[in-house]
């Protein structure tokens, strides 16, 4: 099990501004709220996890957040804590009663965006067996906090708001397992090592390295790291996401053209490709789910018949990846009208498809 703890802390956290009363994590971004962009990779990580949001009580009764954060998936707790701390790391430190202490562990922020799919990367942290690890990117602003590497991309030294090189750690830190953080977070509390009159979570690798530990760094693409911590930032995510959407949905138009062109050659190899493990067909004969399924069935239709042909009227692509395809289906001397509804992954594949027609009587 995967713990995955996001500590939220600290007076920008929860600051408001003039035109907004609400925090920058509940605002509003391409139909979602930022703290859903921000879970989103770590819900579609494949290992099994928990992810355990830790809230100030005062906060989490002013905007009911955990209200909010209970929504956003089934693998999500909260972790009510008191008051204001001095840090992300005592943030986290107050929650651990919630972590499986044996097991690793991610810290991360609801104040960012990964924008890609961590699986290859924690994969990577635990095939490894490292005892930390980080994602960085390149940078040199003292914003960040930043790792000092080897060739071999061995972390020797990790500094908070302070640029000892130019790998910026990108809000994402690994553990090989949350006892090791907890000893690491209360030596470095011991030695009251803090920036700003606060304790930030970097400084804790320091103390597994001092304690002969292997911190592993990943460089990732900077332009899938999304820091949100002021308007310019939002905006520029918000843009983003309307050019990432539109590039989806260009993808998506572009593949249902591909799958009728395929369904018309009859090649059940290359439609295979199209369809997701559990792609589930539903039309007025049958409902069935699960790729093989779907594929027997319409093998069985190719065979059954000599001749066909789908032909396109129109193609819909909403913002909900959805291709809505208004088709005219020849099949031998049987002509049918209808729509298909098709739902796509972020993969660009069918997840499934509702298949409405009737055939078309001669006079």
């Amino acid at each position: 099990m995967l713990n995955i703890l996001i500590p939220l802390a600290g007076k920008n956290t929860f600051r408001l501004d003039k035109d907004n009363n609400f925090p920058k994590l509940l605002t509003e971004i391409d139909d979602k709220l930022l703290i859903q962009h921000s879970i989103a990779p770590f819900l579609s990580l494949t290992i099994d996890k928990k992810i355990i949001v830790a809230v100030p009580k005062k906060e989490a009764e002013k905007y009911q957040l955990d209200k909010v954060i209970g929504l956003l998936g089934e693998d999500i707790s909260t972790s009510l804590i008191n008051g204001d701390t001095k840090g992300s790391v005592c943030s986290a430190l107050l929650a651990i009663d919630e972590l499986d202490l044996d097991s690793p562990l991610i810290i991360s922020s609801f104040e960012q965006v990964l924008d890609f799919d961590l699986n290859p990367y924690i994969s990577e942290f635990l095939e490894e067996g490292v005892d930390a690890g980080v994602l960085t990117f390149d940078a040199i602003h003292p914003k960040w906090s930043y790792v000092k590497v080897t060739d071999k991309n061995n972390v020797t030294q990790a500094a908070e708001k302070l640029p000892i090189s130019n790998n910026a750690i990108a809000g994402f830190y690994f553990y090989k397992t949350a006892s090791l953080f907890v000893e690491a977070a209360k030596e470095m509390i011991r030695k009251d090592v803090r920036t700003n009159d606060s304790f930030f979570i970097s400084p804790t690798i320091n103390e597994v390295i001092l304690n002969e530990g292997t911190v592993k760094a990943i460089a990732i693409d900077k332009s899938k790291y999304f820091h949100i911590n002021d308007e310019y930032s939002l905006e520029t995510f918000d843009i983003n996401c309307t050019k990432k959407n539109q590039s989806i949905k260009e993808k998506i138009r572009t593949r249902t053209r591909e799958y009728i062109s395929d369904f018309n050659l009859r090649n059940i190899d290359n439609i295979a490709c199209y369809f997701s493990t559990n792609f589930s067909l539903t039309d007025p004969n049958v409902s069935i789910v699960g790729k093989d399924g779907v594929l027997a069935y319409i093998d069985s239709l190719f065979s059954n018949s000599l001749n066909s042909a789908f032909e396109h009227k129109n193609i819909l692509i909403t913002d909900s990846l959805q291709s809505i395809i208004e088709f005219e289906l020849k099949i031998d001397e049987k002509r049918f009208n209808g729509t298909d509804i098709i739902e796509w992954n972020h993969q660009l594949e069918m997840e499934s498809m509702r298949a409405y027609l009737y055939e078309v009587l001669s006079e």
